[in-house]
């Protein structure tokens, strides 16, 4: 593969192609706009679509993107995971009725998808609910399934791990500005934003502002045009997705050998997957995890690379060695 071909690919694939070229596999391109990969390495060819070859099977890849049947699963494996229900747009009637029984606040997503995208939290009243929901439907449809949830408090963390028992583990921190007195929270989205367009030294992306964001600062009786004080720190969603604006720092060596567990067991329900990526949240990832102190929010058959091998704050960690070593056995 060609140099410039490299860096056309998004970020997850180019780390995972470099350390492929490293144990001098050939890389073809096949499809760019897909990104569809030939690898060849002595007699044996096969595709990489994404970070998927043969290892992968498709049905416990397409299990794990539905949220709510991959929290039946957990549930039934004894891992912890949000109290929740699946609905549909057209049924606010029972969703609210649902989350009064549970208790706000509570949290909507969609039972598939990535990136944060539609995804409400801290959700505290029958109205808002409502607003929401509303508004999930006219992005979606109201065929579209969402996952309503009891909204637990805690640190939300991303544990890679894979079959081999490779893992790492990183704390996302929600997006957020630090004042200096003398800017709007806008303005210093904006310069913050401006500082992360180079994406090759760390995985830090632009800091989204949208309706969830400024709902979120209303809730904390903030607005875009205040001035924060010197070095006052002001989170601008709940959410701490990374492709919102959320930083990544290292969490491999304060994490609890407890919590490594968690993660293996979730692998362990998809026993055929090479690697899954959990989201987390716990209330202390350095103490023992028990059934009051942490849920598991999602599992990703497809997790990203970019986050803990240029993390915005603490060590790296090549997870894409950890990743071609159970994707690509034969190069070990």
């Amino acid at each position: 593969m060609e140099k410039d071909d490299l860096w056309k690919l998004h970020t997850n694939q180019r780390l995972l192609v470099e350390e492929l070229i490293k144990r001098g596999m050939q890389v073809e391109m096949i499809d760019a706009e897909i990104e569809l990969l030939r690898i060849v390495r002595g007699g044996h060819s096969e595709y990489l679509l994404d970070r998927f070859n043969s290892v992968a099977p498709h049905n416990l890849v397409k299990l794990s993107a539905d949220k709510y049947l991959t929290k039946k699963l957990l549930l039934e494996a004894g891992l912890n995971v949000p109290q929740g229900e699946l609905f549909y747009g057209n049924q606010f009637e029972k969703a609210e009725t649902y989350a009064k029984s549970i208790g706000f606040p509570v949290v909507i997503k969609p039972n598939w998808g990535s990136h944060g995208d539609c995804v409400y939290s801290n959700i505290q009243s029958s109205e808002t609910l409502k607003e929401y929901i509303r508004d999930f439907s006219k992005k979606n449809s109201v065929d579209s399934p969402f996952l309503l949830e009891r909204q637990f408090t805690g640190k939300e963390y991303r544990i890679f791990i894979t079959s081999r028992g490779d893992f790492a583990v990183l704390h996302r921190d929600p997006a957020h500005v630090v004042g200096d007195g003398q800017h709007t929270i806008l303005e210093l989205a904006t310069i913050t934003s401006a500082k992360r367009t180079n994406r090759q030294n760390n995985s830090l992306c632009p800091i989204v502002l949208d309706k969830m964001s400024e709902d979120y600062l209303s809730m904390t009786n903030r607005k875009l045009t205040d001035i924060p004080a010197n070095n006052e720190k002001v989170y601008l969603r709940s959410t701490s997705n990374i492709a919102k604006g959320g930083v990544s720092s290292d969490a491999t060596d304060i994490a609890r050998s407890s919590a490594i567990d968690i993660a293996k067991r979730a692998l362990e329900v998809f026993s055929s997957l090479p690697c899954v990526g959990i989201d987390l949240m716990t209330t202390d990832i350095t103490k023992k995890q028990t059934k009051d102190n942490y849920v598991v929010l999602e599992v990703n058959s497809n997790p990203g690379l970019a986050m803990h091998m240029l993390p915005s704050i603490g060590k790296p960690r090549n997870v894409a060695k950890y990743l071609a070593d159970v994707l690509f056995p034969q190069t070990l």
